[in-house]
């Protein structure tokens, strides 16, 4: 930069002043165009620098928070919206891009320029260089200014933007539901307002942005003006100081005016670049309270259990959930023995799914002990244990991709032959024909496209592809038709044998099965059956 107005000047004052021809100058010519081609690599390689470094922070920053969310287990995010976190994990790490590409780089070239400038200035004239260091606060002063109101409107439009997201998935997953009470047009009008109220926010803070680029356009426009008046009143001869021995000179005029616009060139860009700043920091915000949220999942040890059948035991247990007072569970006590199937209802509220999440290790027990062939559960390696169990709940998910891809979840390593015995054993193969490319059939997302038994007979159908000595099955049957209902019972009643089996139901028939019937009420176990039955 300082080679390209050296040159510049000398060619433009020589050929002014002397009148000597362009070709006496083509050493200058050959530096000055290097100097432009040089300056337009390295103005490359900074963006290039830059956004190779954002893309690895984004990039390790989301594994982060999904090894955060891991860790935090099913439990806190069911109670936190999908599209709250969504936009988390997508637009708000997003945020972080124009701080790291660059801000952070410019930052250091305001550092770094302007006394780089004032260095070669100074030896020419003193008061450019006092205009210059006087001029140059007001910049950043009036930059941060702007930047605090800035802040504060970035932070609305995030908190806007969760909740429309949040919103609008809310909405498309009960799209069914609301058509079928007539209440789509009603909530399109609240999807209309809250999307309004997110473009004003918007609005807001580029409205902010424009604002602190033109006051930092100004106070540069001004600086640079008073420092032509100043040399211009120099060739009049009105002003006869700044210069360290007699009158200015053209070359150093022409020096001097093609440095004092790159003097605050690298403020002004960071005053455009500042709002990056106020927007990460905005951004960062929520995502630190997201790394700072106390994990209330059980960690896990190292030991592992050996292979065969898996005995439960809990003894004198307890859970009250994060956050409340009042007990889920309290001095609860029961004990599965190995291939035992015991069969647990109850109100909706008793806390039965409770049993289930703290069997996957959700949440740890606030009192008593959790025994797993009599070793504490918060002793047992946590990937290890969770490779004992089958669990099927409820509400089975299903990820965009094919049928195969899906089951694969339970076993990766599983070949055709191994797939199709789990389709046959789960009654999968009853619909798999009917399916346009069998088991390479694309799945919609959550299942899209297929019922609710299909969905829950393909749940059944890892569980028999994990063959895993311990079955968790929480309402299995839960919103089947009678024929549906008849083929998932018949396949679980397969799928039981030789296994330690926890079921949790309000149906009779699921119960049949069972060897123990126990009732949950008030925290507390009661048998209401006993004997064995197959």
């Amino acid at each position: 930069m300082v080679l390209q107005a050296d040159q510049l000047a000398v060619i433009i004052s020589g050929i002014v002043a002397g009148g000597d021809g362009i070709e006496e100058y083509r050493t200058a010519f050959v530096l000055l165009l290097s100097a432009v081609l040089l300056r337009a690599l390295m103005g490359y390689l900074r963006e290039w620098g830059g956004l190779c470094a954002s893309l690895g922070v984004r990039r390790r920053l989301r594994a982060e928070l999904l090894a955060k969310l891991d860790r935090l287990g099913p439990g806190y995010c069911h109670a936190r919206q999908t599209g709250d976190l969504s936009t988390l994990l997508l637009e708000q790490v997003e945020a972080l891009d124009g701080y790291f590409a660059r801000y952070l780089p410019q930052m250091w070239l305001s550092l770094g320029l302007p006394l780089l400038i004032l260095l070669f200035i100074l030896p020419q004239n003193w008061a450019v260089a006092l205009i210059f260091l006087i001029t140059a606060p007001l910049v950043p002063l009036f930059m941060a200014l702007v930047g605090i109101k800035a802040a504060a409107a970035n932070r609305r439009n995030f908190q806007a933007l969760a909740n429309l997201s949040a919103y609008f998935l809310d909405l498309v997953q009960g799209l069914a539901t609301l058509k079928l009470f007539q209440r789509s047009r009603g909530e399109a009008r609240v999807l209309g307002q809250v999307s309004e109220a997110f473009r004003v926010r918007t609005m807001e803070v580029l409205r902010l942005a424009f604002l602190s680029s033109a006051v930092l356009e100004f106070f540069a426009s001004v600086s640079i003006a008073l420092t032509a008046v100043y040399l211009g009143f120099s060739f009049l001869g009105e002003l006869k100081f700044g210069s360290w021995q007699g009158s200015i000179t053209l070359y150093q005029a022409l020096f001097i005016l093609l440095l004092a616009p790159e003097f605050y060139l690298p403020l002004r860009e960071l005053g455009t670049h500042y709002h990056a700043k106020q927007e990460a920091m905005a951004a960062s915000e929520r995502l630190q309270s997201l790394l700072d949220e106390v994990e209330h999942t059980v960690d896990g040890g190292r030991l592992r259990l050996e292979s065969g059948p898996v005995e439960i035991e809990f003894r004198d247990l307890s859970l009250t959930y994060p956050g409340r007072e009042q007990p889920v569970l309290n001095g609860l006590n029961l004990q599965l023995a190995a291939g035992e199937r015991v069969a647990i209802r109850g109100p909706s509220g008793a806390g039965k799914s409770s049993l289930m999440n703290l069997l996957l290790g959700f949440y740890p027990v606030t009192g008593g002990e959790l025994l797993v062939n009599r070793q504490p559960l918060a002793q047992l390696e946590r990937d290890a244990w969770l490779q004992t169990i089958a669990w099927v709940s409820q509400q089975t998910t299903l990820f965009a991709g094919t049928l195969r891809d899906n089951l694969k979840l339970a076993r990766a390593d599983a070949d055709d032959r191994e797939l199709m015995q789990a389709c046959v054993d789960a009654h999968v193969v009853e619909f798999l024909d009917r399916l346009p490319a069998g088991l390479d059939t694309e799945v919609g997302e959550a299942g899209h496209g297929l019922s609710g038994g299909q969905i829950q007979r393909i749940a059944l159908a890892r569980a028999f592809l994990k063959d895993a000595p311990l079955l968790l099955l929480d309402e299995p049957t839960a919103n089947l038709d009678a024929q549906s209902e008849t083929l998932v019972l018949d396949a679980l009643a397969r799928l039981s044998q030789g296994r330690t089996v926890l079921i949790l139901t309000h149906r009779e028939a699921a119960q049949l099965n069972a060897h123990r019937v126990l009732e949950l009420a008030d925290g507390r176990l009661i048998e209401i059956e006993r004997g064995r039955s197959s």
